[in-house]
């Protein structure tokens, strides 16, 4: 996700991982905003969050420890859209 907290297309990402088996969450962009305002998907067992470190870095955003930021962020995100029965939804 790249769109920034409380954005009507953030609030329907964050909506639909909420309600999701198992997901993973890449932020991007203004998408680490999330970073802060998302509390509620520490709490779920089924949602992995992947933070571009850069990004996060150069906004000043703290990654806490409930958000993976590896040193390959493209590189993974990549490895996951042409992974076997992936579904991408871009936001």
């Amino acid at each position: 996700m790249t769109r920034p907290p409380r954005s009507s297309r953030a609030e329907l990402c964050l909506g639909m991982i909420l309600h999701s088996q198992s997901a993973v969450l890449y932020l991007a962009g203004d998408g680490v905003y999330n970073l802060i305002d998302i509390p509620s998907l520490k709490l779920h067992p089924n949602v992995r969050v992947i933070a571009c470190k850069e990004d996060a870095m150069a906004r000043g955003i703290d990654m806490g420890d409930w958000a993976d930021n590896p040193d390959n962020f493209y590189e993974l995100l990549a490895a996951d859209m042409i992974s076997d029965g992936s579904r991408i939804y871009a936001f």
